[in-house]
């Protein structure tokens, strides 16, 4: 009973899930692992990303470095867009939607 239930509940959700066509979409990749990816949906959600090699600090290997963006439109209404930086310094986002901390 308890699996039939949640294969119910299952169907339900999969059948409620609105289908977004993607309108344009472009990905380059090269053959040490660098890309570029971009791409809109009809709902206006927007993605650009890219990942390039930067030797690391001791010079002996490379990481890959991403930064890119997204924007979309939120539950609320509001147009939320980020960018970051994901590097040897960490994840960075930068948005208006972010919380700030104090400054002192």
């Amino acid at each position: 009973m308890k699996t039939l239930c949640v294969l119910v509940a299952l169907i339900v959700v999969a059948s409620a899930a609105e289908f977004i066509p993607v309108l344009q979409r472009s990905e380059v990749r090269d053959e040490v692992g660098q890309f570029y990816l971009n791409y809109e949906s009809a709902d206006g959600t927007r993605v650009s990303e890219q990942g390039i090699l930067k030797p690391n600090a001791d010079g002996t290997d490379n990481v890959l470095v991403k930064q890119g963006s997204f924007s979309y439109i939120s539950p609320e209404g509001q147009p939320i867009s980020l960018s970051y930086i994901a590097d040897e310094l960490g994840f960075r986002p930068k948005g208006d939607h972010l919380p700030v901390a104090p400054t002192v």
